[in-house]
């Protein structure tokens, strides 16, 4: 193997001596610069949800994000009431559908009030087996408001640029909640390696930041996985391996983004855009327990595709919500195929965790809970 080239010359970032913790929502903006901010603790993703879209200055604004949020709320309330799984999907979708609707007014996007439309179809899956299912998403235009695309927008910054197809297969690949039960169903190993410290560098001498992650040497080992593919599928081309640092030990591999940030006054002032980038990135799965966050990166099989992992939540709750209504018959053959025990756990968890990191996007912090399954 070659020798690895020598991390980039830098220093974990302290803040007032004490060291910056990795995070998707690291920093406020203030009138004259970004502070760091701590975690929210809440039982209740809904409470900051709502408290959040109050908030809004503009009150015919703000009385419509208010209910969006309400009905989303019940849609989702509904969804957990039910005994079976059978309307769950559809009860699921809409209330992320209403949600994203009052995400969107909290960012001034109001032109999702009125006649939007899904932005998504699986017309055509009648009958389809889950491996060759798909979904067209479009993007939004002067006179048609499609909400995946916004939001995609919302949640991300970017927007379709032409009609883009969803294989379910992917989608469903690359759910990180019950991605296991998707192995056992197709016999392949594991696709996600946790990275763990992620580390947040600068150098004061360049005034640059970056961020730096670790990964157990075993992990990737067992599942067979090269570093050239992490390199380029799971880091999508844009992080490279390097020497560990002093202190991180032998079994232990790193990688470092290949493009550091400039800063001009503080490196906590590009924070941000460090998280803004690893959120296209990375996964993270939401716990009960300190350190709250695990962090993945996601590297797909030959033949599959990655995507952004809430857009993923996102297009596979409405393929399901879509199936169940119009196709119930197929519902209930994806449940009895060998994807029922992945289709089952993914609507057990994924809407817990998809709910908090919205309560994350509307509060723009990390939001924690002790009660989260």
């Amino acid at each position: 193997m070659p020798k690895l080239p020598q991390p980039r010359a830098g220093k974990p970032l302290n803040v007032k001596g004490a060291l910056v913790e990795f995070s998707y929502f690291p920093t406020s903006k203030t009138n004259r610069r970004a502070g760091l901010q701590a975690k929210a603790y809440t039982t209740d993703a809904w409470s900051v949800i709502h408290a959040a879209v109050r908030q809004i200055d503009a009150r015919a604004v703000r009385a419509s994000a208010v209910a969006f949020a309400e009905q989303g709320h019940e849609f989702y309330s509904g969804a957990l009431a039910n005994s079976t799984v059978r309307a769950k999907p559809l009860l699921l979708y809409y209330a992320f559908l209403n949600l994203t609707k009052a995400l969107c007014l909290s960012r001034g996007n109001n032109k999702v009030i009125g006649q939007a439309q899904h932005g998504l179809s699986e017309a055509g899956n009648a009958g389809t087996s889950l491996k060759a299912a798909t979904v067209d998403g479009f993007p939004s235009s002067a006179k048609t408001i499609n909400m995946f695309d916004e939001f995609m927008e919302a949640i991300e910054g970017t927007r379709l640029t032409a009609k883009t197809t969803y294989r379910v297969h992917d989608l469903i690949a690359c759910s990180l909640i019950g991605h296991r039960l998707w192995c056992d169903a197709t016999k392949r190993g594991d696709r996600f390696l946790k990275v763990r410290p992620i580390e947040i560098v600068h150098d004061e001498a360049s005034k640059t930041i970056w961020l730096r992650a670790g990964m157990q040497s075993g992990a990737r080992s067992k599942a067979d996985i090269s570093s050239s593919d992490i390199a380029k599928k799971g880091f999508d081309g844009e992080w490279k391996q390097v020497a560990c640092p002093a202190g991180w030990g032998a079994d232990v591999l790193c990688w470092e983004q290949t493009q550091p940030v400039k800063y001009t006054g503080r490196p906590s002032d590009k924070v941000e855009d460090l998280s803004a980038h690893a959120r296209r990135t990375l996964y993270r799965s939401l716990t009960v327990a300190e350190p709250f966050r695990n962090f993945y990166v996601y590297v797909p099989p030959k033949k599959f595709k990655k995507h952004h992992q809430m857009a993923s939540r996102y297009v596979l709750l409405y393929f399901l919500g879509s199936v169940t209504r119009y196709h119930p018959a197929d519902f209930e053959g994806y449940m009895t195929s060998e994807f029922g025990p992945f289709l089952s756990e993914f609507l057990g968890s994924e809407p817990s965790q998809m709910l908090f990191e919205m309560a994350c996007l509307f509060a723009k912090r990390e939001v924690v809970s002790v009660g989260l399954a």
